[in-house]
């Protein structure tokens, strides 16, 4: 993989009020939105891996994603309670 990139873009838009309607949005009804960036580097073991080719390089890489993703659940509920407080 690591001839294709070596980082991903996390990106996580929170909205502290629930999340607006397009219709909302246009109007300016959008309160607050909270919005974190991050450049996040891929692991160099999976970054040598061949992911068409090896079923282990897949897990591996899945195994990975599916910690990001905790951590972004996490990430949000830590936002939206301190949006709260």
């Amino acid at each position: 993989m690591g001839d294709k990139f070596r980082a991903i873009l996390d990106v996580t838009i929170v909205y502290p009020d629930g999340a607006p309607n397009f219709w909302d949005f246009l109007c300016g009804r959008l309160r607050r939105v909270i919005v974190r960036v991050q450049s996040l580097p891929v692991p160099e073991h999976l970054m040598q891996g061949d992911y068409a080719a090896d079923a282990a390089t897949r897990e591996a890489f899945a195994v990975w994603v599916r910690q990001l993703w905790r951590d972004k659940d996490a990430q949000i509920a830590s936002l939206l309670e301190r949006a709260t407080h």
